[in-house]
C-alpha cells in the first residue's frame, strides 16, 4: 500500500472534497484526482463513488477512513514530539537553588543533565528560599530547590533531600562537651544565624520558639565561609548542615554540641508551577532531581 496515496485518500475524506484536499496537501487537484483513482485500483475495491454532485464512501471506504484517522493520529502526535524536541535545543533552563545544595549537589546533576541535552543552555541562580520561591512564582526561574515552607497552590512541591543540621561551637566554648545538653541552655547564648529569608534561618527560628529559646542574634550573614570563620574567631554557636561543615568537624576547629533533644532534620522540596506543561528538556531534568531524591531520601530519614 502506497501510504503517500493512503494520506490523499484520508484528506479527500475528511473534506469530500478533492479542491479541499489540494490545498491542505499543497498540490494540485488533478495530482490528488489522480492519486485517489491509483489508490482505490491499488486496493481492488471501490472505496466511493459520485451522486449527483456530491462525493459518497462505500462501507470499505468508510472503514478504511476510520483506520487512517487512527494511523495519521499518531503521526501527528509523533510530528508535535519532534517539534518539540526540535525547540528543546535553543533552550535557556534556568534552575534556582538555595546555597546549602548549590555546590554540593548540582555539578554532578547538571552535568548528567548535559550529557543528553548538551545545546541547552543552564543558567544556575543561588539564592534564599523565599527569595527562589518569589522568583519561579514570577517566571524568572523554571524550577527551584528550596527549603520546605508553605508553597501557595499556584507551586507544586515534590521532596528533594533530608538533612541534618550540627549545633557548632569553638572548641574552648563553655557548651562543648561530651554530654549532651538541653536546647534550652541556648537561652541568651550568643547566635550567628543565616540572613532574613534564608531556609534554614526560619527553620531553626522555629525550632527555637517551640522549646520557648531565645537566643542573642550575634551577627547575621548571608555567607556560610563568613559565618564559619567568625565562630572559629569568636565566642558563639550557628546551627550548620551536617554536608556543610566536613571538613571543619575533621580537622577539629570547630566542634559539635550535642542536645538531648536528639538530631534536627532539614528538608528541602523541588518546587515548580502548578498545572503548567514541562518542555522535554525541563522534563528530563525534574526526572534527574527526582531519581537523585529516591536514592538519598530512604537513607537520609
Amino acid at each position: 500500500m502506497n501510504l503517500k496515496h493512503l494520506e490523499t485518500f484520508h484528506y479527500f475524506c475528511k473534506f469530500m472534497s478533492m479542491s479541499r484536499a489540494a490545498d491542505h496537501l499543497n498540490v494540485t487537484q488533478p495530482a490528488v484526482s489522480q492519486q485517489i483513482r491509483s489508490f482505490q485500483t491499488e486496493c481492488g475495491v471501490q472505496l466511493f463513488y459520485r451522486q449527483a454532485h456530491e462525493y459518497k464512501l462505500t462501507e470499505t471506504g468508510e472503514a478504511l477512513f476510520l483506520l487512517s484517522k487512527s494511523i495519521f493520529s499518531r503521526v501527528d502526535q509523533a510530528e508535535g514530539l519532534l517539534e518539540k524536541a526540535r525547540k528543546a535545543t535553543s533552550e535557556v533552563l534556568k534552575i534556582g537553588i538555595t546555597k546549602a545544595y548549590a555546590s554540593i549537589v548540582m555539578p554532578d546533576l547538571i552535568a548528567r543533565f548535559q550529557e543528553k541535552y548538551p545545546r541547552i543552555h543552564v543558567h544556575l541562580s543561588e539564592g534564599n528560599s523565599a527569595d527562589l520561591i518569589n522568583r519561579v512564582r514570577t517566571r524568572k526561574e523554571d524550577l527551584v530547590v528550596v527549603a520546605r515552607s508553605e508553597y501557595g497552590s499556584d507551586l507544586k512541591a515534590i521532596p528533594f533531600a533530608r538533612a541534618e543540621f550540627v549545633l557548632v561551637a569553638r572548641p574552648d566554648h563553655p557548651l562543648v562537651s561530651t554530654r549532651p545538653v538541653s536546647i534550652k541552655s541556648l537561652n541568651g547564648e550568643a547566635m550567628i544565624l543565616r540572613e532574613r529569608g534564608s531556609g534554614t534561618r526560619n527553620a531553626i527560628l522555629q525550632l527555637l520558639r517551640r522549646f520557648e529559646v531565645t537566643p542573642s542574634l550575634l551577627v547575621e550573614s548571608e555567607s556560610l565561609s563568613f559565618i564559619l570563620a567568625y565562630i572559629e574567631r569568636k565566642m558563639g554557636v550557628s546551627f550548620i548542615l551536617s554536608h556543610e561543615i566536613v571538613d571543619e568537624l575533621s580537622r577539629g576547629v570547630l566542634k559539635p554540641i550535642h542536645l538531648v533533644e536528639g538530631n534536627i532534620g532539614f528538608h528541602a522540596d523541588i518546587v515548580i508551577r502548578r498545572n503548567e506543561p514541562l518542555s522535554v528538556a525541563m522534563g528530563y531534568f525534574l526526572e534527574i532531581l527526582k531519581k537523585y531524591a529516591e536514592r538519598t531520601l530512604p537513607q537520609q530519614v
